[in-house]
């Protein structure tokens, strides 16, 4: 299963949920990077080989910037603040289930 970096906006509950069937999801303000840019965000998922776990649309213009600029990221999953708790978390554990990271490589999973 693939690995997860969440955005500081991620509900915790989200992150829980995550953790309690086994995915490893690590948070932003865990890693101390509460307040780093979204770029900075993505590239410390991207150093880590983590999916950004998101619901914050800066992350969408990133990683058209990137694909632009030619550089590479682990992969961003991203969906709106509106889905349920629930739907979120199977949703996330579905695509980090059957996903290998070559597939995860510079995509956004819309939720």
């Amino acid at each position: 299963m693939l690995s997860g970096l969440a955005d500081e906006h991620v509900k915790s509950a989200i992150v829980a949920g995550l953790r309690l069937r086994g995915m490893d999801v690590a948070t932003v303000q865990e890693r101390g990077l509460a307040g780093t840019s979204d770029e900075d965000l993505l590239t410390a998922a991207t150093a880590e080989n983590r999916l950004m776990l998101t619901n914050d649309h800066d992350f969408l213009r990133i990683h058209h910037d990137w694909m632009v600029k030619g550089k590479d990221h682990s992969g961003i999953v991203y969906w709106a603040q509106i889905l349920p708790i629930g739907d979120a978390i199977r949703a996330i554990l579905r695509y980090a289930t059957v996903t290998v990271s070559v597939d995860a490589k510079n995509m956004v999973k819309f939720l």
